[in-house]
């Protein structure tokens, strides 16, 4: 985060009770929607939903967890612009170095004041609600700075301002307190937006003191073993693109314009929106996260019929190697209904306007499509039709010179073959087999 830590910052207020404050912090917006973390007692301290305010503006109750349990409540407000946070899992953090910034009141007249302190994580705890944990941490303040009343709901930040967590409570007179970790968003809020869920969903071991560029050995369990090397090492594996529009889309059970969607991100995130075809080596690079992003909104909203993942255990149930092989790739297209039986016609391979964009189709693994195939500009194979037709022989009158009038003459026509050669566009043909086994391959080992 480029802006201080101050900016980021919002005060919780009541506007109908007067000195209750806590504070709270933005991680997430679409268009002009913020969603912003605090504490689910800050809300009922400030007197519930009804007099919220977050910098004044009127504020919506979105998610809450229980006061005596995952204390962390989720708002939502229009028209707010603040630099956003980015949240993050720690698995261990013990002498981690944090800062937090909170609101307090100061003095006889109760001036709301606006302070960072800084101390070290300890004692790893776990808060509990109904029969499940989330991590939770005691917080070290250092000496010669305190928590205060109003910290509620502040961030807990690492140097590079990403959130582990989200103080709580407050102990020993400020010299302590205690965090909650952002994982419990998972407990109480299961409707989350995709591009959160994937921040939540990787874990670190520990961050570095200093730059916090250590991204840590469970990080492949998550997104690939490959993965590392295509993020480097400076900085979180985070998306690439914007999945939101193609969550809408796909909870609206648009399908065909979820799957073109789909195949403008992962143009977009290859670098091949101008060539309009992903080449293999782009496969080969794909961002893990991404690819899991992506698969993942479309097995949630078509009750797993439809994604890559899905695509990817059909062509492994049928044998289906690394390399192309045009029987197995064909029988792969057959399960998934790429080809058809149409009229008279066996197994024909179906245009892009012949697929079925609907969950009602009896073929798993529909969709998506192999990224490319939307536009026309994906390199469909071009196939070579050649028909015969059996001419029998025998005996024609011929003139001579080509004149009716000139006196004929019988001449005998051997039998013949006429042949004729057609040549027809077919969009899942070798060139696309070779692409969707690159899809797989790639799905296998990002882990999908």
């Amino acid at each position: 985060m480029s802006s201080s830590l101050e900016e980021s910052i919002v005060l919780i207020s009541s506007s109908k009770k007067a000195n209750v404050i806590g504070t709270g912090f933005a991680f997430y917006k679409v268009d002009n929607y913020t969603y912003l973390l605090t504490c689910a007692h800050v809300v009922e301290g400030v007197g519930g939903e009804e007099n919220l305010l977050v910098n004044n503006i009127p504020a919506k109750v979105v998610a809450t967890g229980d006061v005596n349990g995952f204390d962390l409540a989720v708002l939502g407000v229009e028209k707010l612009s603040i630099p956003l946070f980015q949240l993050i899992s720690l698995s261990e953090a013990e002498n981690q170095k944090f800062r937090i910034a909170g609101h307090y009141l100061y003095g006889e007249n109760k001036n709301i004041m606006l302070e960072t302190v800084n101390g070290s994580l300890g004692k790893k705890r776990f808060a509990r609600q109904n029969n499940e944990t989330v991590t939770a941490w005691n917080l070290l303040i250092n000496e010669g700075d305190r928590l205060r009343q109003g910290y509620s709901g502040a961030p807990v930040v690492d140097m590079s301002d990403r959130v582990l967590g989200v103080a709580t409570n407050m102990e020993k007179d400020g010299a302590e307190g205690l965090a909650i970790s952002v994982e419990a968003l998972n407990k109480i809020w299961p409707e989350m937006p995709l591009a959160i869920s994937q921040q939540l969903k990787l874990k670190i071991d520990k961050v570095n003191e200093d730059i916090t560029d250590d991204i840590g050995t469970d990080t492949t369990d998550d997104i690939g073993t490959d993965t590392i090397d295509d993020i480097g090492t400076d900085s979180l594996p985070v998306l690439v693109g914007d999945y939101t529009k193609l969550e809408i889309l796909l909870r609206q059970q648009e399908w065909k314009k979820a799957n073109e969607e789909t195949d403008f991100w992962m143009l977009i995130v290859a670098g091949r929106e101008n060539a309009g075809w992903l080449r293999i080596k782009d496969i080969a690079n794909f961002p893990c996260t991404d690819l899991h992003a992506i698969n993942q909104l479309w097995v949630k909203y078509s009750g797993a019929k439809f994604g890559f993942s899905v695509q990817k255990k059909i062509y492994q149930d049928l044998g289906g190697k690394r390399t192309y092989n045009k029987e197995t790739w064909e029988k792969f297209a057959e399960k998934v209904g790429w080809r058809q039986r149409r009229a008279i016609v066996w197994n024909k391979w179906m245009s892009y306007s012949e697929l079925t964009f609907n969950k009602s189709t009896p073929y798993m693994g529909h969709l998506p499509t192999i990224p490319g195939l939307t536009n026309g500009k994906s390199p469909w194979e071009v196939i070579k039709e050649v028909t015969t037709k059996e001419i029998p022989g025998g005996e024609v009158l011929v003139y001579k010179g080509g004149v009716k009038f000139d006196a004929p003459t019988w001449k005998t026509i051997p039998p013949r073959t006429e042949t004729k050669t057609e040549t027809r566009i077919v969009p899942y043909g070798k060139a696309a087999g070779v692409a969707a086994i690159a899809l797989f391959s790639r799905a296998e080992t990002c882990r999908l």
